[in-house]
């Protein structure tokens, strides 16, 4: 196989060598920035100390606790249909096309998306709402399947056809699982909980008054209408940006704690379904495998240019 390679390049032309090795050494160095970006996060999830939120300060904290589910309309994974806080899905279809005279297959998505609605730490001390937007969310529930319609109906997981021409992927964090979060953790006062919800049913009816940019904003699979997965998205959305828009107008019953995303870029914003311990150590697994590839990419460049010009 070496001495297949090494004719090939002595017989490329400089265009096509100079092109080959631009491209490795670019996804040599994206290996290099990647694996150590990983072990950067596992050792500020290892340093920084975990906080009690009945005692956390304002600004960024990490937390650690278990998930849990806020009152209301309980969340279902969209194809599946188990009970979750978050989740994420994809559809994907194999499609078979003819390219230069060979036929060949690759899966194509076709849809996906993730879930905004918030959900609760509990850590023994109190509970903290988990605002998910912009977060890195790391799942220890992942499940895929195949089926041959574009939507599993009544399929569960493990039932369908394994050679189905769609495969359907979701990852959920469930309730009760370990949750570890590492973000922006605010305090602000607590609404009566009929504010609440009228803020909500206003933001909704507003919403309703201009169904162009409800369409735009909502219609994840563009056919044209809300449906009912859809509104499901819309109403949580809205009683999510009810929560941040709170204030201090109604009588307090007690502090309300949020954790979102850090106001300024660049700091990490983690959501993990999962142990510290099992998710710092996945990072450095990860890490290592990623600079390994870099070390292998590097002697794979080198043994190329010696090739050429020896």
């Amino acid at each position: 196989m070496l001495e297949s390679l090494a004719q090939t390049i002595d017989r490329a032309s400089p265009v096509q060598f100079w092109s080959y090795l631009g491209v490795a050494a670019l996804v040599t160095l994206w290996c290099f920035y990647r694996g150590f970006s990983r072990l950067r996060l596992a050792r500020l999830i290892e340093d920084t100390p975990t906080s009690l939120i009945r005692s956390a300060s304002q600004g960024y904290v990490e937390l650690e606790g278990r998930a849990v589910a806020l009152p209301g309309a309980p969340v279902y994974a969209p194809l599946s249909g188990r009970p979750c806080v978050w989740y994420e899905y994809t559809i994907d279809h194999l499609e078979t096309r003819w390219y230069r005279g060979r036929r060949r297959s690759a899966w194509v998505r076709l849809e996906g998306a993730r879930s905004e609605a918030i959900f609760a730490l509990d850590d023994g001390t109190g509970q903290c709402v988990i605002d998910p937007e912009g977060a890195d969310i790391q799942c220890s529930h992942s499940i895929s399947w195949h089926g041959h319609e574009r939507y599993p109906y009544n399929t569960p997981p493990g039932h369908s056809d394994l050679f189905g021409s769609y495969r359907y992927t979701e990852r959920l964090i469930e309730p009760d699982d370990p949750l570890y979060v590492l973000g922006w953790f605010k305090s602000m006062r607590d609404p009566a909980q009929g504010g609440l919800r009228a803020r909500t049913r206003e933001l909704l009816l507003r919403w309703k008054r201009s169904p162009g940019q409800l369409l735009e904003r909502f219609d994840l699979n563009r056919d044209g209408q809300i449906d009912q997965h859809e509104w499901e998205i819309v109403r949580r959305q809205a009683e999510k940006e009810a929560l941040r828009a709170q204030g201090d107008t109604a009588e307090a019953k007690g502090p309300v704690h949020v954790l979102s995303r850090p106001p300024r870029g660049g700091i990490p914003f983690i959501i993990a379904g999962e142990t510290q311990e099992v998710l710092s150590s996945g990072f450095r697994r990860r890490a290592i495998a990623t600079l390994f590839l870099f070390v292998l990419g590097c002697g794979a460049i080198a043994w190329a240019l010696q090739e050429r010009f020896n």
